[in-house]
């Protein structure tokens, strides 16, 4: 085989792996969790700023969190229901004893994953607003002044 067969099974090698990457470290990171935490009784949720609750949210997967998470634009239109989940699963990995911060990022984001896919949004919102949890309000426009 030539040299150049070889740098394109190599490059096509590697573009499979970087491909399966999110995938793979998606249970990796659920592993090293420590549990999962469980949703507040929607009743007692409510907390210091309200409850807000959403219609309907999209689960996220290991690559659609890759890729809201790197490259440009990063937290540019994040839906709150992905912000709060994301505060619920830093929450949870608190109470736990802490590792390495590739371990904790690496669970952070699985366990952000897993509550988006098994939890529903009024979950979701009511445990965070359980957990002190209030989102960003804008710096300018309506009722900022």
């Amino acid at each position: 085989m030539r040299a150049a067969g070889r740098a394109w099974i190599a490059l096509f090698l590697l573009l499979t792996f970087l491909a399966l990457l999110p995938g793979l470290l998606y249970p990796l990171g659920l592993v090293a969790t420590g549990g999962r935490p469980q949703p507040v009784d929607s009743a007692r949720s409510g907390g210091a700023c309200g409850a807000a609750t959403y219609a309907h949210h999209v689960p996220m997967d290991p690559w659609r969190f890759t890729a809201r998470h790197v490259g440009v634009n990063t937290k540019v239109n994040v839906p709150d229901v992905e912000l709060e989940a994301s505060w619920i699963a830093r929450v949870h990995l608190g109470h736990h004893p802490r590792h390495s911060m590739l371990r904790w990022h690496l669970s952070s984001a699985a366990l952000t994953i897993w509550i988006t896919r098994h939890w529903s949004s009024r979950q979701i919102a009511g445990t965070a607003r359980a957990e002190g949890y209030c989102p960003p309000r804008p710096l300018h426009g309506r009722g900022s002044d």
